[in-house]
């Protein structure tokens, strides 16, 4: 597959925004009927975190979302060493099946929406690739596993 982004035209307040991350996740089923950033609850929740090296810096990675029929959405929020946040809505497709080895593509888009400190009124949006591995998947769910994303996109920041 061949990943391909060509932002829009720059505002004067955009900055590039290229990252990549590892993370950690567990899923279960939804029991509870959750639902994260104004989705609708899908059969299995997922919440992962791990950390990874940005356009913008460090960045811890901290996701929730649930996963069902191929689709994924869910609430991102990357925080900065010194606390700042900045907060995307995740919505994602998955790729083909798993391969012997249980590893799967995904892609998506990321919408900034808002943070704390120097992301604080934070806009634009982001595409990513990722590639998800369970472990143990014939166990589950519940099932544990780790997720590799890149990220490209731009994000703006507003005074308040």
């Amino acid at each position: 597959m061949t990943f391909t982004f060509v932002p829009q035209a720059a505002r004067a307040d955009e900055v590039p925004f290229k990252g990549s991350f590892a993370v950690a996740f567990a899923a279960s089923p939804n029991t509870g009927n959750v639902a994260y950033c104004g989705g609708t609850p899908l059969p299995i929740v997922v919440e992962a975190h791990g950390d990874g090296s940005s356009t913008l810096g460090p960045l811890g990675f901290s996701l929730q979302k649930t996963f069902g029929a191929g689709l994924y959405h869910g609430c991102l929020t990357l925080t900065a060493p010194n606390g700042d946040t900045l907060a995307a809505t995740y919505d994602a497709v998955a790729g083909a099946p798993p391969n012997a080895n249980h590893f799967a593509p995904a892609t998506g888009t990321l919408t900034f929406t808002g943070g704390t400190g120097r992301f604080s009124g934070a806009s634009g949006s982001a595409h990513f690739t990722a590639v998800f591995a369970q472990f143990y998947p014939s166990l589950g769910p519940p099932f544990q596993g780790m997720a590799f994303y890149l990220v490209e996109g731009a994000v703006s920041v507003h005074e308040d």
